[in-house]
């Protein structure tokens, strides 16, 4: 593409200012790429994360019908100018990019001959992801004020990955904190109370003065440690469900069978999960079932989740009686800072009357 006017190369940094307003995280990501695209007029802008030796995932991405890079799709980057990407702070192809990389199939499937990428790089210098631009129109050459935009912009999208990442780090943290603490009320008081029990027992047993009191106090107590037995369990499986540690499938199996409202398990991966990822989706069907009991008044819990290449769907769905507000409640909103924290979406849909249907898209590489 031609240099554009004075006027429109300064403008561009002024749209990808308002275009992106008020949003952080995978919102923004998504805003600069939708802008990059409409502004540079090129057939797809995308924002890509490392993930692994030579691979990467993208995050977001927008352009034109036909020409689509899902979000969560993995893609080696052997062959192709995101490769040489890393190499460079600003790696220009103004045309000729299927000569030059013709073992990448996406620029041969969609003719797409001019590339522009610019490196994500971390507080350390080291590179992280890419920002990605390309178009069929040549030669494509951006105009140097707008290199000078993408160059801010790509700064912020590199802090909005290195947040990312910091909160999954966090995230990691306190998951393997609960089931820390999970363990250790399994294994030390509720093993305490067990032994408790017992010793109630034979006390009852052995008792001789005023038996029939006595005999009534002590069941008393037996009772009150049944009960701390069981307050601890349920507080031990809130802070990290030990029936995850034998897959999804085997916890919400368990999940439904103690539900006092019928759980219909549609569709469960039998294989094993990422922890993180496995974990939220347990705290979102979870969330799902306590609030299908508490305020729908449903009849049935639907459950299918599904894996779709790097991504995992989910669906819950009840026949209640619709209306939830998932701002009101600080449970949904927690799971769907989780969900984003991920690199996932969460949506709600609870029209009256009509039950309600969350929908969550998780990367299975977070």
């Amino acid at each position: 593409m031609a240099a554009l006017p004075d006027s429109l190369e300064t403008s561009l940094l002024t749209r990808l200012a308002t275009g992106t307003a008020g949003v952080v995280g995978t919102e923004f990501l998504r805003c600069l790429v939708a802008e990059l695209a409409a502004a540079l007029d090129a057939e797809l802008a995308f924002v890509a994360e490392l993930c692994g030796e030579g691979d990467a995932v993208t995050l977001a991405s927008a352009g034109k019908p036909g020409v689509e890079l899902r979000e969560g799709q993995a893609f080696a980057l052997v062959g192709t100018p995101c490769e040489d990407a890393y190499l460079h702070d600003i790696f220009l192809v103004p045309r000729g990019a299927r000569l030059r990389y013709p073992r990448d199939r996406f620029l041969r499937a969609h003719g797409l001959d001019g590339y522009l990428a610019i490196a994500l790089r971390d507080a350390r210098g080291r590179p992280i992801g890419h920002i990605g631009v390309v178009a069929r129109q040549t030669p494509f050459r951006p105009a140097p004020s707008e290199l000078q935009a993408l160059r801010i912009f790509a700064a912020r999208a590199a802090a909005e990955l290195e947040r990312q990442h910091q909160e999954l780090a966090i995230l990691e943290a306190a998951d393997k904190e609960r089931l820390r603490i999970g363990r250790d009320l399994h294994d030390g008081a509720q093993q305490r109370l067990v032994v408790l029990g017992h010793a109630l027992d034979l006390a009852l047993r052995e008792l001789e003065a005023d038996p029939s009191r006595a005999a009534r106090l002590l069941s008393a107590a037996r009772e009150q440690a049944v009960t701390a037995g069981r307050e601890l369990r349920e507080l031990a499986k809130g802070l990290h469900p030990v029936s995850l540690d034998r897959g999804l499938a085997h916890a919400l199996s368990t999940l439904a069978g103690g539900s006092p409202l019928p759980v219909q398990l549609d569709a469960v991966p039998t294989e094993r999960l990422p922890a993180l990822v496995e974990g939220t989706v347990w705290f979102l069907v979870s969330e799902a079932l306590s609030n299908a009991i508490k305020y729908a008044g449903a009849s049935e819990l639907r459950v299918a989740i599904t894996v779709d290449g790097e991504l995992l769907h989910v669906r819950l769905s009840d026949d209640g009686r619709g209306g939830a507000c998932p701002s009101r409640g600080t449970g949904l909103q927690g799971l769907g800072v989780r969900v984003e924290t991920l690199g996932g979406t969460l949506s709600v849909s609870s029209p009256p009357a009509m039950g309600t249907t969350l929908t969550a898209r998780l990367r299975l590489r977070p």
